[in-house]
């Protein structure tokens, strides 16, 4: 077992968790100036932006960051300075009944949901809203769902001495399973889905395409890291498994590392005049094809919408 101070690990949680929020911020406020941006180029759309899923998830995963990030702090200052006037810290951290506690917990698997939720839209999209697809990420998007509520109930009827991994550590471990497959499923997917976008326009947009998929790999490569290191302290029963609560952080920076690296591209696209006849173009909030599309039924394609 790494035996590391309870304590120590809330510190260097408010320390962690606070260096990837602001990261964070950064990459929202960016993502949201570049979607603002875009849209005053008069690229064309078929609905307004701030209706968009990239906006809408990504408002939604803002507030339960920074909801999280903001009961980190207030539990700090909870447990050092106003019950007991700091007096027993550790207890207080062991408390897992404590209404600050779950709602945290609450926020932490929240943020987890929408990442994924977000995920499967995009393979949703990328695949042309291909059902067959969609039904094992969606399988593992409401078993996520179930092993989130189970974990909240699990840590409200928390009692002083019991032990927090046997509480809910069967929804705890459903929760990791269910999280690591939706984003490997859909990564995989969404690879292979633009390799062979890639092979048919490897002349005209290929090259854009390929940074989109290593993009959006490099981003689910952040996040699987992090989960596999959490399952990894989790399974030795070390403290160090409370860096979870930096969980929020991680996965909200990578998912706007997205949005904002793709954003980037945007405000460097040229304009529709320089358009070709057979080029893909990422038209927020996608990709479209401008005009014919032969080249695609001759290889048996649909074109593709890329989120």
């Amino acid at each position: 077992m790494l035996t590391v101070p309870r304590i120590s690990t809330a510190l260097a949680t408010v320390v962690i968790e606070t260096f990837f929020y602001g990261i964070y911020l950064v990459l929202f406020v960016t993502s949201i100036y570049l979607l603002l941006t875009v849209q005053s180029r008069g690229l064309r759309r078929e609905r307004p932006v701030w209706l968009s899923p990239l906006v809408l998830g990504g408002t939604v995963l803002f507030i339960v960051v920074t909801g999280h990030w903001i009961l980190t702090i207030d539990r700090l200052f909870l447990a050092f300075v106003s019950v007991d006037n700091g007096a027993d810290p550790l207890g207080f951290y062991g408390d897992f009944s404590q209404v600050t506690q779950v709602m945290q917990s609450g926020f932490l698997l929240a943020s987890l949901g929408i990442v994924d939720a977000l995920f499967v839209h995009r393979l949703w999209t990328v695949w042309g809203h291909n059902r067959s697809v969609m039904i094992f990420p969606s399988a593992t998007l409401l078993g996520l769902v179930v092993s989130t509520i189970g974990i909240t109930y699990d840590f409200s009827h928390f009692k002083t001495g019991d032990d927090v991994i046997q509480l809910a550590n069967g929804w705890i471990i459903a929760d990791c399973v269910f999280t690591v497959f939706t984003n490997i499923y859909c990564t995989a997917l969404i690879a292979w889905r633009l390799w062979r976008v890639h092979s048919v326009v490897r002349s005209e947009g290929g090259r854009t395409l390929m940074s989109v998929l290593v993009i959006i790999v490099e981003s689910a490569a952040l996040s699987a890291s992090w989960a596999l290191f959490f399952i990894c302290v989790y399974a030795a029963r070390s403290n160090l498994r409370f860096l979870i609560d930096v969980t929020p952080s991680i996965v909200g920076a990578a998912n706007m590392l997205i949005y904002v690296r793709v954003g980037l591209g945007w405000t460097h696209a040229p304009g529709p005049a320089a358009t070709t006849p057979n080029a893909i173009r990422f038209d927020t909030p996608k990709f479209r094809r401008e005009e014919s599309v032969d080249r695609w039924e001759s290889h048996g394609e649909k074109p593709a919408e890329i989120v």
